[in-house]
């Protein structure tokens, strides 16, 4: 007995169920469904059910399991037969009561073959089969059954001399075994290397093998150097990334060209277009850099320093008007310029007109101004401010002029 050269996964229930209840011409009977665990026997019943199981997991694109089982010409089995072959072939592969499948007996010029179609959600809690190895698991389960049941020997690979891809895999380590046995699951590691082992064997290029992972909720990156050329992939599963040298020599470069055919010309626009996102990723940033906010904080002295990171207190709070607060602030002294951020002396002057803007010390100066008399002999204590007011021309208190005001400074009343 023989199997599909490579086990179908699909979209659609409604296709594979009409094709496989289809007569024609070229059949001695009409097709029948002989087996499963499905309450219809129709192709609307079934399409129904199946429908109903897949709508357990939405996320899944593709939740339709194919294989077909053929008998060497001129043999034949019973449909009892048939069905109880198959009942016991889909549970060595992996699956439970509590998936859907039914099975669809076909008798040709060629010999007998059923049709196996099931979904791959559980019922019970909406669980995937994951079918890891499958291409190669189905064939060891052919080779058993025959002899179980005993049918006529097909040649097939022998399991004893298959190849173990586990030779040149990486090993778990010491606390992702225990999370293994704790969690009764395979870990991230183990999925990949065991769903990649699955991939190259039913994958035979570039572009199914990316699909094939997608589908199994793998994002490959590709590793592309400056100069166009392609080293291999990184696989990111349950938001962990692994290089392929964390997963094993066999998940190389040269190990993957050696299994899947790969064709620049056809193949790089593609590996391209899955590198584009992560480089926009990595070259834009919306947050500001450890190194950036230490630059503009050390330019500033202590006092104002901190000023930028304590909010003003209440009373402050109430005599700064909205449009005062939106036209000029502080944060924006650092921000707007950039290139001038590192110039101590540009700081503080735009911190004094910073300060010389709120409403509250423009009225304190003022009052400075009419009891001159008092601080006559204080000149000294307002040079800053004068110095200040006669660098920068632009700077106004109210109507006045930054000579006026600095004259206004230096005469006694």
């Amino acid at each position: 007995m023989k199997g599909m050269q490579k086990i179908k996964r699909g979209k659609s229930f409604a296709g594979v169920v009409l094709y496989a209840l289809k007569p024609g011409t070229h059949h001695k009977t009409d097709p029948v469904v002989i087996g499963g665990n499905m309450l219809g026997a129709s192709a609307a019943e079934l399409i129904t059910e199946f429908d109903a199981s897949a709508s357990l997991r939405a996320d899944i694109l593709k939740p339709v399991w194919h294989n077909s089982l053929r008998l060497p010409q001129g043999d034949s089995l019973t449909e009892e037969q048939w069905a109880t072959f198959a009942d016991h072939y889909m549970t060595h592969m992996g699956f439970s009561d509590t998936h859907l499948r039914c099975y669809v007996l076909h008798d040709d010029e060629g010999g007998q073959h059923i049709h196996i179609i099931a979904s791959r959600v559980d019922l019970v809690g909406g669980k995937l089969y994951l079918g890891r190895n499958e291409n190669l698991i189905s064939t060891q389960v052919i080779q058993e059954l025959e002899i179980a049941h005993e049918l006529t020997k097909t040649i097939g690979p022998s399991p004893s001399h298959s190849p173990s891809p586990s030779s040149k895999r990486k090993r778990l380590s010491r606390s992702e075994e225990q999370k293994e046995k704790r969690e009764g699951q395979p870990s991230p590691k183990t999925f990949l290397q065991n769903t990649i082992d699955e991939l190259l064997i039913t994958a035979n290029d570039i572009p199914r093998f990316i699909e094939a992972l997608r589908e199994h909720g793998i994002t490959p990156v590709p590793n592309i150097a400056t100069s166009g050329r392609m080293n291999g992939f990184s696989f990111e599963y349950a938001g962990i990334a692994f290089k392929a040298s964390q997963l094993g020599k066999s998940y190389s470069w040269a190990n993957l060209q050696a299994k899947l055919r790969y064709e620049p010309e056809r193949d790089n626009s593609l590996l391209f277009s899955l590198k584009a996102p992560v480089m926009r990723s990595n070259e834009t940033g919306d947050s500001v850099t450890e190194d950036t906010k230490e630059d503009t904080t050390l330019s500033l002295p202590a006092s104002l320093a901190s000023e930028i990171i304590a909010p003003p207190s209440q009373q402050e709070h109430r005599l700064e008007t909205a449009k005062t607060c939106e036209a000029y602030t502080l944060a924006s002294i650092v921000l707007t310029a950039p290139g001038q951020a590192n110039n101590k002396d540009y700081i503080m002057t735009e911190v004094i007109k910073w300060l010389l803007s709120i409403p509250y010390l423009g009225a304190f100066i003022k009052l400075l101004k009419e009891t001159g008399k008092t601080f006559l002999h204080r000149k000294s204590s307002f040079s800053v401010i004068s110095t200040v007011i006669l660098a920068e021309p632009d700077v106004k208190i109210s109507n006045e002029t930054p000579e006026d005001f600095s004259k206004s400074l230096s005469t006694p009343h």
